[in-house]
């Protein structure tokens, strides 16, 4: 039976997800309902799609009737095999990490150049962008002598050797009654961070806010739904002393005159503390660590009694460049279907982003293979850097490639594909047996989702849904936002989003490398059919 999301009002739908958020858990001890406040950015996000349901359903049935009148690539494209395309990904991830501005992350551009070079892609760049390159050598946190595992909050402030000692206070989520009679100055603050968690299965099904949903298995249920664990509630990014909301935690620490802050992982479902955010590229002044969920209950109790800590991050600020890889397949014509990913990663990047560089280098290298005469438009292939700075690579490419921004037909960008589900057992992720959930964000043109309906109708993609670009904010939440931001362009960002994004367990064991090839078919699915038309 086929649901007509026609038949349900928006109020009806709105009251269904409601019923569908789930409980938040620390630690099995307590639960609470999601916190309204926690959950605005993303519950504003729902209401207003709730609203233009009617308009996304009217889109929907554009989009098929120019689906049915898409011509598809005439000729053969042959995608390199799994092994290959995992192979590429073993030697980018060699590196513990590819932090932007690092070595690591400049012997990762040198190697991607390397690679396209060999493709046989013409006028193959290496773009600088200048930054500066915070890096943390030494961090740690002690209270009354007893270790408390840590990590360090990126760009934030150092103390030096000699670190932090100071009495520690709580203070809730940092909501502003949470600091009503709370004396932070001169103290370290703990608080708790939790992430929005968005039913996206009932959104999905219930309300046809989807353009279309690939799921041959079945993976997407009504109760699917999942925390966003880039979405750090109260400590979201992207601001500064001065202009940072009321309820930043952060931000209203160091107003309060706070020495440093402890934020703890309320909601990742394991204990992990190694959260690479937010990564916005703005210098904080206030030193900060992460603490794991199940770390942080002790250390919640802690605070609460008073006591006092030795907090350390001691690293240093330099400056540094990273740079945009891109190369050239010329066409037929000077129009431009435009592939992207980027290289940079927090970590050893298996899935952030090495799936997503090695997608874009799988491209390159079976397209590179079709003659020139038969390739009706230039292929122009970039993986940037800074996706951890801010997104300042894409950004960069788009102003200073305006020439290449106004002949892109079509902007498609790769992030995250392939990667393994996990969700939390005895404090640590598991793996589920499923690919995690990925969304493809596609503009709001019938030709665009058209083109996305053709290749699923030939490589349907799994658990894959193609929603409007603009669910989250004016721009895919993706390395897509900066070149749509700066340039408008249509835009297919398709990504993945499981828990170990932004955190050390981003290994090259998360990868499904049975899936490489069939995700490599259907991107190639969807050139083909901007080839053709």
């Amino acid at each position: 039976m086929t649901t007509n999301p026609r038949k349900f009002s928006a109020s009806i739908i709105g009251t269904m997800l409601l019923l569908a958020l789930p409980l938040s858990q620390v630690g099995g001890q307590e639960q609470e309902r999601l916190e309204t406040k926690a959950n605005a950015n993303v519950g504003s996000a729902v209401a207003n799609l709730l609203k233009r349901l009617p308009q996304i359903w009217s889109i929907k049935r554009a989009a098929r009737k120019v689906a049915g009148d898409l011509k598809r690539y005439p000729g053969e494209v042959s995608m390199p095999e799994s092994e290959l395309i995992y192979g590429w990904l073993a030697e980018l991830c060699r590196y513990p990490h590819r932090r932007p501005g690092t070595a690591e992350d400049k012997a990762a551009e040198e190697w991607i150049a390397a690679r396209f070079r060999e493709f046989g892609l013409e006028n193959v760049a290496l773009d600088p962008v200048p930054i500066q390159v915070w890096t943390a050598k030494k961090w740690s946190l002690e209270v009354e002598g007893q270790t408390i595992p840590s990590f360090f909050v990126v760009n934030t402030g150092f103390t030096g050797e000699q670190g932090v000692d100071a009495q520690m206070v709580y203070v809730g989520t940092g909501r502003p009654g949470d600091f009503e009679g709370a004396d932070v100055s001169g103290k370290i603050v703990v608080a708790e961070v939790p992430f929005p968690k968005l039913p996206y299965g009932a959104l999905l099904r219930l309300s046809g806010a989807a353009y279309t949903i690939s799921d041959p298995d079945g993976w997407v249920k009504l109760s699917s739904s999942q925390y966003l664990n880039f979405v750090r509630s109260n400590f979201l990014g992207g601001t500064t002393a001065a202009n940072a909301p009321e309820g930043d935690v952060y931000w209203q620490s160091y107003r309060r005159g706070a020495k440093a802050i402890c934020l703890i992982l309320r909601d990742q479902p394991s204990n992990s503390n190694t959260h690479y955010g937010p990564y916005d590229g703005i210098m904080k002044p206030m030193p900060g660590l992460w603490i794991g969920k199940y770390d942080g209950l002790k250390l919640r109790e802690m605070a609460r009694q008073g006591k006092s800590a030795k907090l350390v991050l001691a690293g240093e600020i330099k400056p540094g460049e990273m740079r945009n890889v891109w190369g050239v397949l010329p066409g037929k014509s000077e129009e431009v279907i435009l592939v992207t990913s980027h290289h940079d990663s927090p970590f050893q990047g298996a899935v952030e982003d090495g799936a997503g560089a090695v997608q874009v280098l799988a491209q390159a290298w079976a397209w590179s293979r079709v003659p020139a005469a038969q390739r009706p438009k230039t292929l122009v292939f970039v993986i940037d850097g800074g996706h951890f700075y801010g997104s300042l690579g894409g950004h960069t490419f788009a102003r200073v490639h305006k020439d290449i921004m106004k002949r892109a037909q079509i902007l498609i960008t790769l992030e995250h594909l392939a990667g393994k589900e996990v969700s939390e057992k005895d404090q640590a992720y598991a793996e589920t047996g499923k690919l995690a959930f990925s969304v493809m964000f596609t503009s709001n043109q019938p030709r665009v989702i058209g083109s996305v309906l053709k290749a699923f109708e030939k490589r349907p993609p799994r658990t894959t849904a193609a929603v409007p670009f603009d669910f989250f904010g004016p721009a895919p939440t993706s390395d897509a936002a900066g070149y749509v931001i700066e340039a408008g362009v249509p835009v297919i960002s398709w990504i993945g989003c499981p828990y170990y994004l932004l955190d050390d367990h981003d290994t090259l064991d998360k990868i499904e490398k049975k899936e490489l090839k069939p995700v490599a078919e259907t991107v190639g699915e969807l050139i083909g059919i901007y080839m053709a038309n």
